[in-house]
Protein backbone atom coordinates (compact mmCIF):
# COMPACT_ATOMS: atom_id res chain seq x y z
CA UNK A 1 0.00 0.00 0.00
CA UNK A 2 2.99 2.70 0.85
CA UNK A 3 4.57 1.66 -2.53
CA UNK A 4 1.03 2.40 -4.41
CA UNK A 5 0.78 5.61 -2.54
CA UNK A 6 4.65 6.72 -3.54
CA UNK A 7 3.37 5.71 -7.01
CA UNK A 8 0.46 7.59 -7.22
CA UNK A 9 2.11 10.96 -5.76
CA UNK A 10 4.11 10.73 -8.86
CA UNK A 11 1.29 11.33 -11.33
CA UNK A 12 -0.95 14.09 -11.64
CA UNK A 13 -4.69 12.96 -11.16
CA UNK A 14 -6.13 13.61 -14.10
CA UNK A 15 -3.02 11.06 -15.59
CA UNK A 16 -3.80 8.22 -12.88
CA UNK A 17 -8.02 8.54 -13.76
CA UNK A 18 -7.23 8.15 -17.70
CA UNK A 19 -5.38 4.87 -17.04
CA UNK A 20 -8.14 3.43 -14.94
CA UNK A 21 -10.84 3.53 -17.24
CA UNK A 22 -10.90 -0.17 -17.88
CA UNK A 23 -10.73 -0.87 -13.71
CA UNK A 24 -13.96 -2.22 -13.07
CA UNK A 25 -13.95 -0.24 -9.54
CA UNK A 26 -13.63 3.64 -10.44
CA UNK A 27 -14.20 4.81 -7.08
CA UNK A 28 -11.81 2.88 -5.61
CA UNK A 29 -9.15 4.75 -8.11
CA UNK A 30 -9.90 7.76 -6.92
CA UNK A 31 -9.73 6.29 -3.09
CA UNK A 32 -6.19 5.67 -3.76
CA UNK A 33 -5.80 9.05 -5.40
CA UNK A 34 -7.48 10.92 -2.42
CA UNK A 35 -5.02 9.01 -0.19
CA UNK A 36 -1.52 9.98 -1.46
CA UNK A 37 -3.08 13.80 -2.82
CA UNK A 38 -4.35 14.16 1.16
CA UNK A 39 -1.49 12.31 2.05
CA UNK A 40 1.16 15.23 0.36
CA UNK A 41 -0.90 18.18 0.66
CA UNK A 42 0.31 20.43 3.42
CA UNK A 43 -3.03 21.70 3.76
CA UNK A 44 -4.41 18.82 5.16
CA UNK A 45 -1.43 18.06 7.41
CA UNK A 46 -2.26 16.57 10.81
CA UNK A 47 -2.30 18.87 13.42
CA UNK A 48 -1.67 17.68 17.48
CA UNK A 49 -3.75 20.54 18.18
CA UNK A 50 -6.93 19.03 16.63
CA UNK A 51 -8.92 16.02 18.80
CA UNK A 52 -11.60 14.20 16.63
CA UNK A 53 -14.17 12.67 18.21
CA UNK A 54 -17.50 10.40 16.59
CA UNK A 55 -20.50 11.15 17.80
CA UNK A 56 -24.69 10.42 17.56
CA UNK A 57 -26.52 12.58 15.51
CA UNK A 58 -30.05 12.83 14.69
CA UNK A 59 -31.49 9.21 14.32
CA UNK A 60 -28.36 7.85 15.49
CA UNK A 61 -26.27 9.12 12.09
CA UNK A 62 -22.71 8.69 13.15
CA UNK A 63 -20.78 12.75 12.93
CA UNK A 64 -17.04 12.99 13.12
CA UNK A 65 -16.65 16.52 15.20
CA UNK A 66 -13.29 18.34 15.49
CA UNK A 67 -12.10 20.42 17.95
CA UNK A 68 -8.96 22.85 19.02
CA UNK A 69 -8.26 25.74 21.07
CA UNK A 70 -8.62 26.97 24.20
CA UNK A 71 -12.14 25.25 25.91
CA UNK A 72 -12.31 27.77 28.18
CA UNK A 73 -13.06 30.56 25.39
CA UNK A 74 -16.03 30.84 23.78
CA UNK A 75 -16.86 28.59 21.48
CA UNK A 76 -17.67 29.17 17.80
CA UNK A 77 -19.51 25.83 15.76
CA UNK A 78 -18.14 26.39 12.13
CA UNK A 79 -20.92 24.63 9.43
CA UNK A 80 -19.43 23.69 5.74
CA UNK A 81 -20.77 23.81 2.77
CA UNK A 82 -22.11 21.58 0.19
CA UNK A 83 -20.42 18.75 -1.00
CA UNK A 84 -17.48 20.32 1.73
CA UNK A 85 -15.78 18.91 5.22
CA UNK A 86 -14.23 20.01 7.95
CA UNK A 87 -11.47 20.49 6.25
CA UNK A 88 -12.76 23.39 4.60
CA UNK A 89 -12.13 25.08 7.87
CA UNK A 90 -8.07 24.46 8.16
CA UNK A 91 -7.33 27.95 8.37
CA UNK A 92 -9.40 28.67 11.28
CA UNK A 93 -9.07 25.56 13.47
CA UNK A 94 -5.11 25.66 12.65
CA UNK A 95 -4.74 29.64 13.45
CA UNK A 96 -2.97 30.45 16.43
CA UNK A 97 -4.29 33.34 17.22
CA UNK A 98 -8.32 31.89 17.09
CA UNK A 99 -6.93 29.11 19.06
CA UNK A 100 -5.53 30.95 21.91
CA UNK A 101 -8.84 32.72 22.62
CA UNK A 102 -11.64 30.75 20.89
CA UNK A 103 -13.35 26.68 21.71
CA UNK A 104 -13.11 26.08 18.07
CA UNK A 105 -15.22 23.08 16.74
CA UNK A 106 -15.92 22.19 13.10
CA UNK A 107 -18.23 18.97 11.70
CA UNK A 108 -18.36 16.91 8.69
CA UNK A 109 -22.17 17.17 8.33
CA UNK A 110 -24.35 13.78 7.40
CA UNK A 111 -23.22 12.52 3.90
CA UNK A 112 -20.10 14.36 3.58
CA UNK A 113 -16.23 14.07 4.90
CA UNK A 114 -15.88 11.06 7.56
CA UNK A 115 -19.80 11.57 8.72
CA UNK A 116 -22.62 8.65 8.30
CA UNK A 117 -23.82 8.64 4.59
CA UNK A 118 -27.57 7.71 4.56
CA UNK A 119 -29.37 6.31 1.60
CA UNK A 120 -32.43 7.97 2.46
CA UNK A 121 -33.69 11.38 0.61
CA UNK A 122 -35.61 11.91 3.56
CA UNK A 123 -32.45 11.49 6.37
CA UNK A 124 -31.43 15.15 4.50
CA UNK A 125 -33.92 17.31 5.97
CA UNK A 126 -34.63 20.98 7.87
CA UNK A 127 -35.21 18.76 10.89
CA UNK A 128 -32.23 15.99 10.56
CA UNK A 129 -29.60 19.37 10.23
CA UNK A 130 -31.10 20.82 13.13
CA UNK A 131 -30.97 17.63 15.20
CA UNK A 132 -27.41 17.42 14.36
CA UNK A 133 -26.16 20.46 15.35
CA UNK A 134 -27.89 20.76 18.61
CA UNK A 135 -26.17 17.30 19.08
CA UNK A 136 -22.70 18.95 18.42
CA UNK A 137 -23.48 21.74 21.00
CA UNK A 138 -24.51 19.04 23.11
CA UNK A 139 -21.49 16.94 23.29
CA UNK A 140 -18.77 19.78 23.27
CA UNK A 141 -20.12 21.65 26.07
CA UNK A 142 -23.45 23.32 25.51
CA UNK A 143 -21.47 26.65 25.51
CA UNK A 144 -23.04 29.60 24.34
CA UNK A 145 -21.43 29.42 20.76
CA UNK A 146 -21.43 31.31 17.87
CA UNK A 147 -22.71 29.65 14.13
CA UNK A 148 -20.58 30.29 11.44
CA UNK A 149 -22.28 28.53 8.28
CA UNK A 150 -21.19 28.75 4.91
CA UNK A 151 -23.10 28.59 2.04
CA UNK A 152 -25.56 25.88 2.52
CA UNK A 153 -24.53 26.11 6.23
CA UNK A 154 -26.34 29.03 6.63
CA UNK A 155 -29.91 27.06 6.27
CA UNK A 156 -28.25 24.48 8.27
CA UNK A 157 -27.61 27.04 11.13
CA UNK A 158 -31.57 28.40 10.74
CA UNK A 159 -32.86 24.93 10.85
CA UNK A 160 -31.10 24.80 14.21
CA UNK A 161 -32.79 28.05 15.22
CA UNK A 162 -36.01 27.61 13.77
CA UNK A 163 -36.19 23.78 15.31
CA UNK A 164 -33.89 24.28 18.66
CA UNK A 165 -34.88 28.70 18.91
CA UNK A 166 -31.40 30.85 19.81
CA UNK A 167 -31.60 30.61 23.25
CA UNK A 168 -28.71 28.50 23.48
CA UNK A 169 -26.89 30.86 20.55
CA UNK A 170 -24.64 33.73 21.00
CA UNK A 171 -24.64 34.66 17.33
CA UNK A 172 -24.42 33.62 13.78
CA UNK A 173 -21.92 34.68 11.16
CA UNK A 174 -23.67 33.89 7.19
CA UNK A 175 -20.43 33.04 4.97
CA UNK A 176 -21.76 33.48 1.28
CA UNK A 177 -24.74 31.83 2.49
CA UNK A 178 -27.07 30.14 -0.25
CA UNK A 179 -30.50 30.83 -0.03
CA UNK A 180 -34.01 29.73 -2.32
CA UNK A 181 -36.79 32.07 -1.81
CA UNK A 182 -40.59 31.94 -2.78
CA UNK A 183 -42.51 33.46 -5.12
CA UNK A 184 -44.68 34.83 -2.78
CA UNK A 185 -42.06 36.50 -0.10
CA UNK A 186 -42.35 40.04 -1.22
CA UNK A 187 -38.46 39.53 -2.76
CA UNK A 188 -37.56 38.75 -5.87
CA UNK A 189 -36.49 35.37 -6.56
CA UNK A 190 -33.16 33.99 -6.11
CA UNK A 191 -32.05 30.26 -7.11
CA UNK A 192 -29.24 28.72 -5.00
CA UNK A 193 -26.96 28.47 -7.86
CA UNK A 194 -26.20 31.14 -10.54
CA UNK A 195 -28.20 29.97 -13.66
CA UNK A 196 -24.67 29.42 -15.51
CA UNK A 197 -23.43 26.61 -13.18
CA UNK A 198 -26.66 24.21 -14.23
CA UNK A 199 -24.46 21.52 -16.22
CA UNK A 200 -21.48 21.87 -13.99
CA UNK A 201 -24.35 21.01 -10.97
CA UNK A 202 -26.05 17.90 -13.27
CA UNK A 203 -22.42 16.26 -13.63
CA UNK A 204 -22.15 16.71 -9.89
CA UNK A 205 -25.08 14.46 -9.14
CA UNK A 206 -23.98 12.16 -11.84
CA UNK A 207 -22.97 8.14 -10.74
CA UNK A 208 -20.97 8.13 -13.76
CA UNK A 209 -17.34 8.47 -12.23
CA UNK A 210 -16.04 10.37 -14.85
CA UNK A 211 -19.02 12.94 -15.51
CA UNK A 212 -19.14 13.30 -11.64
CA UNK A 213 -15.38 13.92 -11.88
CA UNK A 214 -15.49 16.41 -14.41
CA UNK A 215 -18.48 18.36 -12.73
CA UNK A 216 -16.69 18.16 -9.18
CA UNK A 217 -13.21 19.43 -10.49
CA UNK A 218 -15.29 22.43 -12.11
CA UNK A 219 -17.26 22.98 -8.72
CA UNK A 220 -13.91 23.38 -7.32
CA UNK A 221 -12.42 25.61 -9.56
CA UNK A 222 -15.60 28.42 -8.77
CA UNK A 223 -15.32 28.46 -5.05
CA UNK A 224 -12.48 31.06 -5.11
CA UNK A 225 -11.84 33.76 -7.44
CA UNK A 226 -8.12 33.28 -8.06
CA UNK A 227 -7.08 30.11 -8.31
CA UNK A 228 -5.68 28.41 -4.77
CA UNK A 229 -2.23 26.69 -4.79
CA UNK A 230 -2.28 23.34 -6.05
CA UNK A 231 -2.25 21.48 -2.66
CA UNK A 232 -5.01 23.49 -1.61
CA UNK A 233 -6.82 22.95 -4.84
CA UNK A 234 -5.96 18.66 -5.03
CA UNK A 235 -7.31 18.68 -1.27
CA UNK A 236 -10.47 20.67 -1.40
CA UNK A 237 -10.95 17.98 -5.01
CA UNK A 238 -10.69 14.95 -2.49
CA UNK A 239 -12.66 15.80 0.12
CA UNK A 240 -15.71 17.01 -2.09
CA UNK A 241 -15.21 13.85 -3.94
CA UNK A 242 -16.02 12.15 -0.49
CA UNK A 243 -19.93 13.11 -0.94
CA UNK A 244 -21.64 10.57 -3.04
CA UNK A 245 -24.04 11.46 -5.70
CA UNK A 246 -26.97 10.09 -4.19
CA UNK A 247 -26.22 12.31 -0.81
CA UNK A 248 -25.67 15.58 -3.01
CA UNK A 249 -29.16 14.41 -5.23
CA UNK A 250 -31.28 14.48 -1.55
CA UNK A 251 -29.19 17.62 -0.23
CA UNK A 252 -30.42 19.64 -2.98
CA UNK A 253 -34.38 17.89 -3.80
CA UNK A 254 -34.45 18.78 0.22
CA UNK A 255 -32.65 22.24 0.34
CA UNK A 256 -34.56 24.61 2.21
CA UNK A 257 -36.24 27.43 1.02
CA UNK A 258 -35.57 30.27 2.99
CA UNK A 259 -39.65 32.07 3.69
CA UNK A 260 -39.93 28.82 6.15
CA UNK A 261 -37.39 30.70 8.32
CA UNK A 262 -39.98 33.80 8.52
CA UNK A 263 -41.58 33.06 11.68
CA UNK A 264 -38.22 33.01 14.04
CA UNK A 265 -36.92 36.13 12.40
CA UNK A 266 -38.79 38.55 14.39
CA UNK A 267 -37.62 36.61 17.73
CA UNK A 268 -34.03 36.75 16.21
CA UNK A 269 -32.10 39.66 18.53
CA UNK A 270 -28.92 37.88 18.53
CA UNK A 271 -25.67 39.63 16.63
CA UNK A 272 -25.79 37.94 12.98
CA UNK A 273 -22.54 38.90 10.71
CA UNK A 274 -23.29 38.53 7.11
CA UNK A 275 -19.66 38.06 4.73
CA UNK A 276 -20.02 37.73 1.12
CA UNK A 277 -17.29 37.94 -1.22
CA UNK A 278 -18.13 39.99 -4.29
CA UNK A 279 -16.89 38.14 -6.90
CA UNK A 280 -18.46 34.69 -5.57
CA UNK A 281 -19.27 32.91 -9.16
CA UNK A 282 -21.55 30.37 -6.86
CA UNK A 283 -23.80 32.49 -4.73
CA UNK A 284 -25.06 35.55 -6.04
CA UNK A 285 -23.85 38.53 -4.11
CA UNK A 286 -27.15 39.83 -4.18
CA UNK A 287 -28.50 37.24 -2.00
CA UNK A 288 -26.40 38.82 1.33
CA UNK A 289 -28.73 41.46 0.35
CA UNK A 290 -31.70 39.94 0.13
CA UNK A 291 -30.30 38.32 3.85
CA UNK A 292 -29.64 42.28 5.25
CA UNK A 293 -33.54 42.69 4.92
CA UNK A 294 -34.55 39.84 6.48
CA UNK A 295 -31.62 40.96 9.11
CA UNK A 296 -31.29 45.26 9.03
CA UNK A 297 -29.19 45.35 11.94
CA UNK A 298 -26.35 42.80 11.05
CA UNK A 299 -22.91 43.35 10.50
CA UNK A 300 -22.18 43.47 6.83
CA UNK A 301 -18.66 42.80 5.53
CA UNK A 302 -18.46 42.56 1.80
CA UNK A 303 -15.10 41.56 0.02
CA UNK A 304 -13.87 42.88 -2.55
CA UNK A 305 -11.76 40.44 -5.29
CA UNK A 306 -13.47 37.62 -3.70
CA UNK A 307 -15.11 34.67 -4.11
CA UNK A 308 -17.01 32.13 -2.74
CA UNK A 309 -14.77 30.96 0.29
CA UNK A 310 -13.36 34.34 1.93
CA UNK A 311 -12.29 32.28 4.86
CA UNK A 312 -9.97 30.20 2.30
CA UNK A 313 -9.15 33.34 -0.24
CA UNK A 314 -8.74 35.96 2.77
CA UNK A 315 -8.40 33.96 5.88
CA UNK A 316 -6.15 36.86 8.00
CA UNK A 317 -9.15 39.21 7.49
CA UNK A 318 -11.65 36.82 7.59
CA UNK A 319 -10.23 35.76 11.37
CA UNK A 320 -9.90 39.28 12.52
CA UNK A 321 -12.90 39.68 11.69
CA UNK A 322 -14.79 36.69 13.22
CA UNK A 323 -12.89 36.93 16.43
CA UNK A 324 -14.16 40.70 17.27
CA UNK A 325 -17.95 39.45 16.42
CA UNK A 326 -17.45 36.44 18.38
CA UNK A 327 -16.21 38.74 21.59
CA UNK A 328 -18.61 41.03 20.72
CA UNK A 329 -21.30 38.60 20.57
CA UNK A 330 -20.58 36.84 24.07
CA UNK A 331 -20.27 40.76 25.74
CA UNK A 332 -16.71 40.94 25.33
CA UNK A 333 -14.96 44.26 23.19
Amino acid sequence: MLFIGIHLASLTTSRFLATARGVKSRWLCILLVAISTAASSASVSASAALEFSTIQGAGGVPLTVVQSGNRSGPQIIFIHGFSQSYLSWVKQLNDRALQSNFHLVALDLRGHGSSGKPSEASSYTSEAWAGDIAAVIAATGNRHPVLVGWSMGGPVAMSYLKHNGASHIAGVAFVDAAQMFSAGDGIAPVDVWQKSHIKMMSEMLSDDLMVNYAGTRAFVGELTAQPLPSTEAESLFVYNMMTPPYVRRSVLANFPDWSQFDEIVPSMTIPILITHGRADRLVAYRQSLNMKRYFPAATFSIYERTGHAPFLERPIRFNRELARFTLAANGGG
